[in-house]
């Protein structure tokens, strides 16, 4: 970035930058990438850290807004040269006029039609709405395939977890377990012991104690044991500490490939994601969101140790860890396909790494749903322009909230407070990209937020209802909550007197 830019500079910058990937592959064909564009800029926006600058590029129609810190300063030639290269002498006045006028402001319609075409794509305004969803497709129900021959009997969860585990992969992976054991010495491992195996790290993974081996004391320490019962894993679920650790160090599912540093995992991850997509049809909704998985070395210490790639999110409440992608039924909330997020040499190799990262990874998580109609709803982390269109073009709709990724989309006109008049109020934009029919809305909240979409409509709907919980984890209602905060405010007036209780 050039520092001091005013209007009248010659600046440039990259294609992609200036028009997006899409657009500026169309144009410039392969070499979008290395193109630069050339051009002056025609007015300075805003100011400090929202100061945006208007350009009219050489090789594109139209003027473009961007943050200061895409451009560069163009030596090559001042704005003088290029008006003497382009333009004819009869032309001279006329060119003489405009350069007296580049610092004058446009008038507040212009700047406004110019906020309604980002990244020189074209949205228009619907004060009414949109009417008509586009979504066609059918509400299709959730559904699991089951095996028996009585589907619709009576299930318990241990018919659940049978459904939804690998269980045709567990032969192979208690032999590659068991070649390992007899490495060390120690007994093989039978498949009634592999299943409580699991039975018990699904039991420490609803736990609270911060050491594993805490897990396998007998009594408790402290002031805790007159309250507590002690864990007692060895004698409540027949496998001892050094049992489980033995099994948890030869834990095996597939061969080892030292070129592969997620290959003791991988075949688990595409083994449980091909399961659910045998035995789970979800419903029309899909929900894409990502998860962590908490990374505590021996020593209680985050460290980069022996983990592949280490993903750090301080909003999170275990943000140190591994960060997995993930998609869910809408409606029941099952999972259904997971991804793990391996570093940004790794996700480069996958399918689909030419789009921005977000997109990439909701075709992927999607991949198997393509083309079924289905609803995918996705937060900022994936949403975009980009995601819509793709997803659309991959035979699914989608809708998502959306923050930073806002090429060609619309955001600094839906996130001016000034057009709305109160908390509720929204304001809905349309464009078509691509044969893509888009929906841009901004709802105003206690801030403005933004969503895309290719579905759905405006009218009214039902009023969302906001709950609130106890420490029981029971829903308090509308009067009960009323009643609560008038007893607290009725103490706190009291305690505001003096009055101490017993005291005349």
């Amino acid at each position: 970035m050039a520092p001091g830019l005013q209007c009248g500079n010659r600046v440039k910058a990259n294609a992609v930058t200036v028009l997006g990937a899409r657009r500026a592959g169309s144009v410039f064909g392969p070499w979008a990438k290395q193109k630069e564009v050339h051009g002056y800029i025609v007015e300075v926006v805003g100011c400090g850290r929202g100061r945006k600058l208007k350009v009219k590029w050489d090789e594109c129609d139209g003027v473009f807004i961007l943050a200061p810190r895409a451009l560069q300063l163009d030596d090559t030639a001042s704005l003088e040269d290029s008006d003497e290269d382009t333009h004819s002498d009869t032309d001279a006045e006329s060119d003489s006029e405009s350069e007296d006028n580049l610092g004058v402001p446009e008038p507040a319609e212009e700047v406004e039609s110019d906020l309604l075409k980002p990244h020189g794509t074209n949205w228009e305004v619907k004060p009414d709405g949109v009417v008509v969803d586009y979504f066609q497709g059918s509400q299709s129900m959730f559904k699991f395939i089951w095996d028996s021959e009585n589907p619709d009997g009576h299930k318990n969860p241990y018919d659940y977890f049978c459904l939804m585990f690998p269980m045709s992969d567990v032969p192979d992976w208690i032999e590659k377990t068991n070649s390992r054991l007899s490495e060390l010495k120690r007994r093989p491992l039978s498949t009634a012991e592999y299943f409580r195996f699991w039975g018990v790290i699904l039991a420490i993974s609803i736990g609270s104690e911060k050491n594993r081996r805490a897990y396998w004391m007998e009594e408790s320490e402290g002031e805790s044991a007159r309250l507590f019962q002690p864990p007692a894993f060895g004698s409540r679920f027949g496998m001892g500490l050094r049992r489980f650790e033995d099994i948890l160090r030869c834990l095996c599912f597939g061969d080892d490939d030292p070129t592969d540093r997620w290959g003791p995992i991988r075949p688990l991850i595409k083994a449980l994601n091909r399961r659910r997509q045998e035995k789970v049809i979800p419903s029309y909704i899909l929900v894409e969101d990502e998860l962590m998985s908490s990374w505590i070395s021996r020593k209680q210490d985050r460290t980069t140790d022996g983990i592949p790639h280490l993903t750090k999110i301080i909003r999170k409440p275990k943000g140190v860890g591994t960060e997995v992608k993930c998609i869910a039924d809408g409606v029941t909330g099952i999972m259904l396909q997971l991804e793990v997020c391996e570093g940004k040499e790794a996700e480069s190799r996958k399918k689909w790494s030419h789009l921005p990262s977000g997109t990439a990874q909701t075709l992927r998580l999607t991949e198997h749903w393509h083309n079924s109609e289905r609803i995918v709803i996705g937060d900022s982390a994936f949403s975009s322009v980009t995601t819509a269109i793709e997803c659309y073009k991959c035979g699914l709709f989608y809708t998502g909230v959306l923050k930073t990724a806002s090429r060609e989309y619309p955001r600094d006109y839906l996130n001016d407070t000034s057009k709305y008049t109160s908390r509720g109020d929204h304001i809905c934009l349309t464009s078509t990209i691509d044969g893509c029919s888009l929906i841009a809305l901004g709802w105003k909240d206690k801030t403005v937020k933004t969503f895309v979409s290719t579905c759905g409509t405006t009218l009214p709907g039902k009023p969302h209802q906001k709950h609130r919980y106890s420490h029981s984890g029971a829903i308090i209602t509308t009067e009960e909550l009323a009643a609560k905060r008038n007893v607290n405010g009725r103490v706190d007036v009291e305690s505001q007197k003096g009055i101490v209780i017993g005291e005349e």
